[in-house]
């Protein structure tokens, strides 16, 4: 049997031409998408441009930024006016600036009005003063020499959350002089009685393996300070 094509009209065969030039038009932009992502991927991954690892910068909120003038009043008041952004980085990591313990020190030595439990400090501002205070003694151990010195700092730190006086005492005694995890999990290891945290606590993956602390504390507060 013979058979006919169908004839198409003029407007059939205009119409018929629009779809074919959307469709490769589709195609184009999918295509474009895909090397795209595959490009900021790569990027990514490699370690270099703009997403390279560690070029998501943190700032602190809203709720500590209104802190600020607080901060830099009763930091003038401890010599520590050139710290008040890292003084508002700790802030950002200890609280959010929620709550009244906005410097989480009631457990601290120079807490002598509220009870040393957790959250035990109901007036931001002595909080503040009481925070500024552990975190200059903290600093004084380290030999901090400037907002800059960053080692110093990362030493500082630490100690303001594990306790100052344990902390540096076993860094003398092992001889370390800079801060790592490493060294940050094993003094958590002693200090904790080689108590373990369960892989299901949610501060395993956050906060190190041992039951004693932040044993990433430095790197979770720098993470707001840019200095």
């Amino acid at each position: 049997m013979k058979t006919y094509k169908r004839q198409l009209t003029p407007n059939a065969k205009k119409q018929r031409l629009l779809n074919r030039r959307r469709q490769v038009r589709r195609q184009k932009i999918f295509l474009l998408s895909i090397f795209l992502l595959a490009a900021i991927l790569l990027l990514a991954f490699s370690g270099v441009g703009p997403l390279r690892k560690g070029a998501l910068t943190y700032h602190i909120n809203a709720s500590c930024e209104s802190y600020r003038s607080d901060v830099e009043q009763a930091a003038a008041a401890y010599d520590m006016s050139d710290y008040v952004d890292l003084l508002l980085a700790l802030m950002m990591q200890e609280s959010s600036g929620q709550g009244t313990d906005v410097m989480q020190s009631s457990e601290g030595a120079y807490n002598t009005r509220y009870p040393q439990t957790p959250n035990g400090i109901t007036d931001a501002d002595y909080s503040i003063a009481c925070g500024i205070q552990e975190l200059k003694y903290s600093m004084e151990k380290a030999g901090v020499t400037g907002p800059k010195d960053i080692s110093g700092i990362q030493l500082a730190l630490q100690g303001y959350n594990f306790g100052a006086d344990v902390y540096f005492k076993y860094l003398e005694e092992n001889q370390i002089t800079t801060w790592s995890v490493a060294s940050s999990e094993k003094f958590a290891e002693m200090a904790s009685g080689e108590t373990a945290r369960s892989q299901e606590d949610p501060l395993y993956a956050t906060a190190g393996p041992w039951d004693y602390g932040d044993q990433h504390y430095p790197e979770h507060v720098l993470r707001y300070y840019h200095p």
